[in-house]
């Protein structure tokens, strides 16, 4: 091989490595859980002048208050991410009915493509910190089950008191839930409840 051979090579190689670093984003480019709340408190003051914060004892009785669902029950957030927003839920090994995480018909969900999914990682950042480190994606997330749960939009009030709570969820995973015999309404006993 040729100095010349060589040199198109290592250029190619070098030019190959820049294409990949522009394609993927750096991780310092990331969201983080404040400045999505920084977002949806600016939303809520155009919503609500009066707006004064955002609250983590109204966004965990969100996240843990019953609705009616169509075809289903009563369900809350809790009802798929479970009470304990550090767990993990694999390939229905919970109790927690199907029905209450998944639509039947995928038309009756608002992303379809979501319908089906299998894992349902860890919701508080604490137990995973790729939950909240993108502001688009945490929209998406919010939008849909929102409209799965309420039937509607949550305010941003609603999203960001929900955000709060969920940051101040201390502690690190717990790994995925199994739970073969019961189905607590809501979700799963908190893990410090058991201690």
């Amino acid at each position: 091989m040729s100095s010349s051979d060589r040199s198109r090579g290592r250029m190619l190689k070098w030019m190959c490595i820049g294409c990949a670093l522009l394609a993927f984003p750096l991780a310092a480019n990331a969201d983080t859980p404040e400045q999505i709340l920084a977002i949806y408190a600016e939303k809520a003051r155009v919503d609500d002048p009066s707006f004064n914060g955002f609250s983590a004892e109204r966004g965990e009785a969100f996240y843990k208050e019953p609705h009616v669902v169509k075809g289903a029950g009563a369900w809350s957030c809790a009802s798929c991410h479970l009470k304990n927003p550090r767990y993990s839920v694999l390939a229905h090994r919970t109790d927690i009915p199907c029905r209450a995480c998944h639509v039947i018909n995928d038309w009756e969900h608002p992303d379809p493509r979501e319908a089906k999914k299998r894992v349902i990682d860890a919701f508080a950042p604490s137990a995973n910190p790729k939950r909240f480190d993108d502001a688009h994606r945490a929209e998406t997330f919010l939008t849909v089950n929102c409209k799965l749960l309420l039937q509607r939009e949550c305010t941003a009030k609603e999203k960001g008191d929900v955000i709060t709570w969920l940051m101040a969820v201390e502690g690190g995973p717990l790994g995925n839930l199994i739970s073969p015999n019961r189905r607590p309404i809501g979700g799963v006993d908190d893990d410090d409840e058991k201690k």
